[in-house]
């Protein structure tokens, strides 16, 4: 009976139990109130529009090269007896320093044999002029006695007619042999003093030739010394004490060092940016700064021409920039041969923005912060490289331009700023 009743209070008890908590948790659950919800804002960093004026930069590469290169050759033959200890590869020389002495030996030979010949030549000159001198003397004599022996034949003719005798008197009475004598002898002085000025005029060209051999061996002397023509460095040489050398020998190639030219190609579209006058495009300029770096040091040079041309296939163009003295003493040599970025300076902007490259966006925009909310804004970009924008229009003073990325932009969304 028990197990009976046990059997069936049990379940109404647990449905009963059931039932009343189910009520009791109905009756004391926790009401949530709803709240309100603030749109998200990305935080981003703006900068103020600033307008300023902005030199422009143009970026280029190049290899440094020398302004002159040139063979050095002997100007005479011969044997080399000394070669300088700085005519070596690398080795840097000054101007007019002694480089090379081939033997004067021969040469000097020859400076003597001219000398002798001027003397020579002075000798038969000097000889000439007395020859000359005594035929003039022999010449007014024959002409004295051609006129004392007409003056007696006359005389002769006068005192035959004063006798009366008639018919051409003898010959020997009017002197006529002792006439043809004195003009023989005249034609004789005069051939003489022909003969002698001939002779002086050979003597006087046989002096100027030796004169010349003379001059010609002293350059020649002085030839055996090679020098070198400027301050420069020695790219190569082949010579040795005891070689041999003629005029075709080359016996060193120099470089010089006063100064050093790199080339620097540039897009057609760069050389607007330089401050180049249409007439002087394929010549020289009045030099725009450059800036070259290699390995961390910098050297300062200036534009100095264009070369006027385009490449057929970079289609690039190329200005020189020079600087001068790459190998002075007390600072990094701009060796040649190194490759070096260069900056050259261009024209100036003015009343331009400078932002960093990344607050221009796609499309040629940028995102202006007006009252806490972005807006896109068209800009006309003047200049731009890997770091910087350059922007002429577009944008007024003291705006604020975003520079954070976005991953999404809304035209109006809000944000929160920092400068």
């Amino acid at each position: 009976m028990t197990r009976r009743v046990l059997k069936i209070a049990l379940p109404v008890l647990v449905l009963l139990a059931g039932v009343w908590g189910s009520w009791w948790l109905a009756t004391h659950r926790n009401v949530v109130a709803p709240r309100s919800t603030e749109r998200f804002k990305p935080r981003v960093e703006t900068t103020a529009v600033k307008l300023e004026t902005f030199r422009l930069e143009v970026r280029s590469q190049g290899t440094v090269m020398p302004r002159r290169e040139i063979g050095l050759s002997p100007e005479v033959s011969g044997r080399v007896v000394w070669v300088s200890p700085q005519l070596v590869v690398g080795g840097l020389v000054a101007r007019d320093e002694e480089l090379v002495r081939i033997d004067r030996g021969d040469y000097e030979l020859v400076l003597r044999q001219a000398s002798a010949d001027i003397q020579s030549a002075q000798a038969s000159m000097t000889n000439a002029l007395a020859q000359v001198s005594s035929g003039e003397a022999k010449m007014a004599q024959a002409q004295a006695r051609i006129t004392l022996e007409e003056a007696e034949a006359a005389a002769a003719r006068a005192e035959w007619k004063l006798l009366g005798r008639e018919g051409e008197p003898p010959a020997l009475l009017v002197r006529d042999p002792q006439l043809r004598e004195a003009r023989a002898a005249l034609v004789s002085a005069k051939a003489l003093a022909g003969a002698s000025q001939a002779l002086h005029e050979s003597g006087k060209a046989s002096l100027a030739a030796a004169e010349a051999a003379r001059d010609q061996a002293q350059v020649n002397l002085k030839r055996c010394v090679l020098v070198a023509p400027f301050d420069g460095r020695v790219k190569s040489q082949s010579i040795g004490v005891g070689q041999v050398v003629s005029r075709a020998s080359v016996l060193a190639e120099m470089q010089s060092v006063a100064v050093a030219e790199v080339r620097l190609p540039l897009p057609i579209g760069e050389l607007a940016h330089l401050e180049l006058s249409e007439a002087m495009r394929g010549g020289a300029v009045d030099g725009s700064p450059v800036r070259l770096t290699a390995g961390g040091v910098v050297w300062t040079g200036k534009i100095v021409r264009t070369e006027g041309a385009v490449n057929s296939r970079t289609r690039m163009a190329a200005v020189v920039a020079s600087v001068a003295e790459p190998y002075m003493a007390g600072k990094p040599a701009l060796s040649f041969g190194r490759f070096v970025m260069a900056r050259i300076e261009g024209r100036a902007l003015e009343g331009v923005v400078v932002l960093p490259r990344a607050a221009y966006r796609e499309g040629e925009q940028v995102y202006v912060l007006r009252d806490g909310k972005l807006f896109s804004q068209a800009v006309t970009v003047a200049w731009s490289d890997r770091e910087r924008v350059v922007i002429d229009s577009g944008l007024k003073e003291d705006e604020r331009v975003c520079l954070s990325p976005l991953d999404s932009f809304v035209e109006g969304m809000g944000v929160r700023a920092d400068e």
